[in-house]
């Protein structure tokens, strides 16, 4: 009978450590790689930690900067709205200054009109009817007059009395005279007057509808001693405007 002989050979498996070995290789590989990128980037003159530095430096300066403009945006704003107040108060100083003048020079123009009025060679002694004029409102019916009485007497003493007013025309094909106090807007039957040496009577009138008017009398008197009076008559064409 032939024995045979078993020879059993055992094998260690241990998977678990060639799982670690495998790790390990690739963080070996891993980092030897990132080592020579490090190297070669060194070698190339790049340093990452000088790099790290100016980028912190960089990003403070813009912080730096974005705080100026924050600062400046604000004081031109303010600048912006002092030059609109500025403007303004020179728009209106200007404005002031316009009328000003208007009316320095409105005054001196009526300054000279009475002034030739009081020394025309024209004017008697006594009581005038220096001028008379009328301006339409905008409705044919309604008229704005102005009166101007002058006297000139030796001693320039204070006159007053009373202005009457009749305004003559057709109406519905008849002639018709129409007075103060019936045209006048104040119902007054007359107007008063008082002055030394020239006065400006204004006021309004209102003609009745379907008045043609033709002409105006104007008749002017002084109160008290010594009465003096004046009288003219205008055509309504010539005074209406």
């Amino acid at each position: 009978m032939n024995r045979k002989s078993t020879h059993v050979i055992v094998k260690s498996h241990h998977p678990k450590k060639k799982k670690i070995f495998a790790v390990l290789f690739i963080v070996a590989v891993v980092l030897a790689g990132w080592l020579l990128f490090e190297y070669g980037r060194s070698r190339a003159g790049f340093d990452g930690l000088r790099a790290a530095r100016t980028e912190s430096m960089l990003q403070s300066r813009i912080k730096t900067l974005e705080e100026e403009k924050g600062d400046l945006s604000a004081q031109n704003a303010i600048l912006t709205q002092a030059s609109e107040i500025d403007r303004h108060a020179y728009s209106e100083v200007d404005r002031s200054l316009s009328e000003l003048q208007s009316e320095i020079l409105e005054l001196k123009e009526e300054v000279a009109f009475y002034r030739g009025i009081v020394n025309s060679p024209e004017a008697g002694r006594g009581l005038h009817i220096q001028s008379f004029r009328l301006e339409s409102s905008g409705d044919t019916q309604h008229y704005h007059y102005r009166l101007i009485l002058t006297q000139y007497v030796k001693n320039n003493r204070l006159i007053s009395g009373t202005v009457n007013m009749v305004v003559g025309g057709v109406q519905d094909g008849q002639q018709v005279e129409l007075t103060h106090k019936r045209i006048a807007g104040d119902g007054k039957h007359s107007m008063k007057f008082k002055f030394k040496y020239f006065q400006e009577l204004e006021g309004d009138i209102e003609l009745p509808a379907g008045f043609l008017p033709l002409r105006v009398n104007l008749k002017a008197g002084t109160d008290g001693r010594g009465k003096a009076a004046a009288e003219r008559t205008f055509s309504w064409s010539d005074v209406a405007s």
